[in-house]
């Protein structure tokens, strides 16, 4: 039954609500979102390129601009310096011709004072002199026709008397009471010099006017002693005046080529009169200065229209950011609806983008990877509630639709019928035929049952060759006639690798709720009806109230198997084995039996099948073989000359390493190898043949005898039979115990003997219960007889008495039964 996964699970993904993210989507972006962060790293970009280009276009017109200004400074420092040359070559030409005037130097020369007083005034007069003066040679005023401060002026003339040496001429800027001159000194000649004619021109606030309008800056005048504050001649207004007197403070002791700039004018500073400590005269500094406000005028138009670009680049970027921004996030929200409806199982809305770019791109190979996702999924899914061999539902799948036929089940109050199936020699089909043959034999049994489906039914497979069948609204009777009809369907031939095949099925019924109202209940107790009708050779069972006892025994003696080994609950019994020829018996048959602390004695009918199922047989193969070889020891060392036959499983032949245990315990107590027999069953030997020889082989070289147990019970042809290193042949007890009864089973029995006979094989019949049965075995030749006749089993103890009795009266009706059997 190949049903689509969508009936078999039912997924309840969350809802996502698209509409809020679109909505999401059309709101201011938060600037950790993948859209701020995008428009924000955009205009960051646009103002990281525009901002400093603009910084560096005004940085380098200022820069070009105050160059400029610089230059044009020292223009007009030179200029302004020319100007007091000119002035200094007018006021000494002057000066030179007053000093050369013959009625001069005759009042002079006559010490007339007064007359030289008025030739120095008309003269000075004449070129608009702010003063005359003749000097001593002393550097002392000897006559001036002006009101000013002698003593001033004595030290003026001292520190330029000083200077002029022996020049004919010397012209040099001086304060005199505080005001700044430029000052002339020609020699007056007589006809020695014996003093000095000066003039000068007052550089007052006229003065600078004059030639602030002729070099373009500000210029202001500094006069500065000791004794005061410096006092400022300036073309300034009174306002800006007052940052001077600090410039002063800091540059008077400059030389002329330094600049000084604030935020306002770009300056220069040039000493006209340095002073002298030795005279005490005031030194006279100039400082010009050109506004920079007037110097970047021209540009500041420049600057306002690059502001302008610049502002506008950064808007136009931050509506373009936007408008990319959004073009690229708007496809990334429609990718991120999708994988989040993705996420939530929904795979049949495609992503809508029609662009030919590479979010185009994106959407179309979202779509693809979409696609594959609900391929791989519905594989997946596909594949984890369905059985990869068959197609059938798997345990998971089977499980999950009878938890909900049994919800729908108690809404209705209808009844369900559980029925669990398995092939019968499965794994002996896989191991003759291969495993090739086994699965197609599964695909043969799973498609036969989906044959015998109604429409409302599911069959599933559980794993290796077990299926199980949910019938809805079945009753006990009705999933009965069921289960009929599909036994029969299935054991009909299926032709298989050229071979025809007729697949054996045991079937198991529970009924809900009957039998159990879960699905983990009504699957085990199915199963557990199965595992009965196994045991009675029955096709289909029907669980029995009160199994589950039986099958949680069966699950404590699994787990309790191992604790029993160890702590040494396992317990011996020996059968003797009775020579029908001499009415001895020197050989026993060793049965192992279990005294559970709780449950008492349990046969090894009920626990070896489990043991051999847990995989735990070899522990106690390993334990009946180390007892049963000690007690031969002890009965050798008693002078009791037995045998011991002990039953080997199959599974201890597919270990392999069976020879050297055996070998073991013979060395370990010193028993020889021929009073040792093994017992293997025709089964054992079939289910890996090549194996088993092998490991029957090593057993023979050993020194141990062998034997065919249960022959006759089993499948294997004689071919086998002849091929097997065996000294003895035990006849199945089911032929014996009705060979009295049953001519067929009596020919059996005679041919078994005569074919073992004729192999040279020792051939036992066991399940001798009666006197007839005794007598029979003698008339066919049997070598040796086993059973409760002539034996039970017994403890090692009670059989060493029994052995010891043998020629007693109680053992004398044997004899008697085997002396008046005719012979034949």
């Amino acid at each position: 039954m190949r049903a689509d996964i969508s009936k078999d699970t039912s997924l309840t993904p969350r809802r996502y609500d698209a509409a809020a993210t679109l909505r999401h989507d059309t709101a201011v972006p938060a600037v950790n979102s993948l859209y701020g962060r995008l428009l924000t790293l955009l205009i960051a970009l646009v103002a990281v390129i525009q901002l400093p280009t603009l910084l560096a276009v005004n940085s380098a017109v200022r820069k070009d601009v105050l160059d400029r200004a610089g230059h044009e400074l020292d223009r007009g420092v030179a200029v302004f310096e020319n100007l007091l040359a000119v002035r200094g070559e007018q006021l000494g030409n002057s000066v030179e011709l007053a000093a050369r005037d013959i009625g001069f130097r005759e009042a002079v020369a006559n010490g007339d004072e007064q007359t030289a007083q008025s030739i120095l005034a008309n003269q000075g007069g004449r070129i608009d002199a702010s003063f005359a003066a003749m000097i001593g040679l002393d550097g002392r005023v000897i006559a001036t026709p002006d009101d000013l401060n002698r003593s001033s002026k004595d030290v003026a003339f001292d520190d330029l008397v000083i200077q002029i040496g022996s020049r004919p001429l010397f012209s040099a800027i001086t304060a005199i009471d505080g005001r700044p001159y430029q000052v002339v000194l020609a020699p007056i000649m007589a006809p020695r010099r014996i003093g000095w004619v000066s003039m000068g021109f007052a550089l007052d606030q006229p003065t600078l006017m004059k030639m602030h309008d002729l070099t373009g800056l500000q210029l202001s005048l500094a006069v500065i002693d000791s004794a005061s504050m410096p006092r400022w001649i300036s073309t300034l207004a009174p306002s800006e005046q007052a940052q001077l007197s600090n410039f002063v403070v800091q540059s008077h002791r400059v030389d002329k080529q330094q600049q000084h700039s604030d935020s306002d004018y770009l300056t220069r500073s040039v000493a006209l009169a340095g002073g002298s400590s030795t005279t005490r005269a005031a030194a006279v500094l100039a400082v010009l200065q050109m506004s920079l406000v007037e110097a970047l005028q021209p540009y500041s138009r420049l600057r306002e229209s690059l502001s302008l670009i610049t502002l506008l680049s950064v808007l136009v970027s931050i509506v373009g950011a936007w408008i990319v921004a959004r073009s690229v996030i708007r496809p990334l929200r429609r990718l991120m609806i999708a994988a989040q409806r993705i996420g939530c199982g929904d795979y049949h809305a495609e992503v809508s983008i029609e662009r030919n770019d590479e979010l185009g791109e994106l959407a179309r190979v979202f779509n693809y990877m979409q696609q594959g996702i609900a391929f791989r999924e519905r594989h997946i899914e596909h594949h984890a509630f369905h059985d990869s061999l068959t197609g059938l539902p798997n345990r998971s799948n089977v499980e999950s639709r009878l938890a909900e036929s049994i919800a729908v089940g108690r809404k209705t109050g209808t009844p369900l019928a559980v029925l669990t199936l398995d092939i019968n020699r499965f794994n002996d089909i896989n191991d003759t035929l291969g495993h090739h043959v086994g699965d197609l034999l599964l695909i043969g049994v799973g498609e036969r049952l989906v044959e015998a489906m109604c429409p409302n039914d599911t069959v599933a497979r559980l794993g290796g060759d077990e299926f199980v069948v949910v019938i809805p609204g079945a009753s006990a009777e009705q999933a009965r006639r069921r289960a009929e009809h599909i036994v029969r369907s299935v054991s009909r031939s299926l032709h298989l690798e050229s071979m025809d095949l007729f697949p054996d099925v045991s079937l198991g019924i529970a009924i809900y709720p009957e039998h159990g109202d879960e699905a983990v209940d009504l699957l085990r107790r199915a199963d557990i009806a199965k595992y009965d009708a196994k045991q009675s050779h029955q096709p289909i069972g029907l669980y029995k109230t009160g199994r589950d006892a039986t099958h949680m025994r069966r699950l404590s003696l699994v787990n309790e198997l191992r604790r029993a080994v160890s702590d040494d609950e396992l317990r011996v019994y020996y059968q003797p084995k009775l020579c029908i020829e001499t009415s001895t018996s020197h050989h026993v048959e060793a049965l192992v039996r279990w005294q559970h602390p709780r449950d008492g004695l349990i046969t090894p009918d009920e626990f070896i099948p489990l043991a051999e199922h847990a995989g735990s047989i070899h522990l106690i193969t390993d334990w009946v073989l180390r007892n049963v070889i000690r007690q031969c020891r002890e009965w050798s060392d008693m002078g009791l000359d037995i045998g011991v036959a002990v039953n080997i499983s199959a599974m201890d032949l597919v270990t392999g390493n069976l020879p050297f245990v055996v070998r073991s315990y013979l060395i370990q107590y010193g028993v020889a190898p021929s009073k040792l027999l093994l017992e293997i069953t025709e089964s054992a030997v079939m289910r890996d043949s090549t194996l088993a020889l092998n490991v029957l082989d090593q057993l023979k070289a050993c020194g141990v005898k062998l034997a065919i147990d249960d022959f006759g019970n089993g499948h294997s042809s004689l071919a086998h039979l002849k091929r097997l290193p065996v000294d003895e042949l035990k006849i199945d007890k089911s032929f014996i115990m009705n060979m009295t009864r049953d001519g067929n089973d009596a020919v059996i029995v005679r041919s078994t003997i005569e074919l073992g006979h004729n192999m040279g094989l020792t051939v036992v019949a066991e399940g001798v219960e009666d006197e007839q049965a005794l007598r029979m075995l003698k008339n066919f030749q049997c070598d040796v007889a086993q059973g409760y006749f002539i034996s039970r089993p017994l403890p090692a103890n009670e059989l060493t008495t029994w052995m010891a009795a043998q020629k007693d009266a109680a053992n004398r009706k044997l004899v008697r039964v085997l002396k008046i059997v005719p012979a034949t």
